[in-house]
């Protein structure tokens, strides 16, 4: 996938440029350092949409200018907007209301965006934090809000961590290849 490349690439540029450790970004944005390692190795298979917010944030990006780096400007283009069905009858309104009736159904959702009928109910019903930003990206699109609308609206919770919060998560994870790094080295041989 070209969004692996992308990313990869964007944060070793990134380390590089503004001279930050992976380290220094976990202990910043909380993800973890083996998350930045799948990253820089074209590993990272599931973009979340909290990842992609956290980095958003580091780095100061635009919402959209960052979604271009990452994906591209074509990425998604093929998603179209649902248009809604005709107006509701007074009956309709009752039904969307107290029985959660589809303003406009699940297939034209399915359709517009290319993700699954399965899919749209875990996200709907199980587990939004799990959202990739690409689907949340093609769900903005498809009900026709302005794209980082929905990332703006449900994830405002998402923070960078406090300098507290960042020293020691910093020390922790030193602390952690400090050992890792002993374990890797060759022991002295006794005479």
């Amino acid at each position: 996938m070209c969004w692996k490349n992308n990313l990869a690439d964007y944060l070793k540029d990134k380390i590089k440029k503004d001279e930050i450790s992976s380290i220094e970004i976990h202990a910043r944005t909380g993800i973890p350092a083996s998350t930045i390692s799948n990253i820089l190795s074209k590993n990272h298979n599931r973009f979340l949409c909290t990842q992609f917010i956290l980095l958003k944030l580091l780095f100061k990006e635009n919402h959209q200018e960052f979604l271009n780096k990452i994906f591209g400007e074509t990425y998604f283009h093929n998603v179209k907007q649902v248009e809604k069905g005709s107006s509701l009858t007074s009956l309709g309104i009752y039904f969307t209301n107290n029985y959660h009736y589809e303003v406009f159904p699940k297939k034209k959702l399915v359709e517009a965006t290319g993700l699954t009928s399965k899919r749209l109910d875990d996200i709907f019903s199980t587990d939004d934090r799990k959202i990739k930003i690409d689907e949340i990206t093609k769900l903005e699109i498809a009900s026709g809000k302005e794209i980082g609308f929905f990332c703006d609206m449900f994830f405002s919770d998402i923070k960078l961590n406090s300098d507290d919060e960042y020293e020691v998560l910093l020390q922790k994870q030193r602390d952690i290849n400090k050992g890792a790094n002993s374990r890797r080295k060759p022991k002295e041989v006794k005479k």
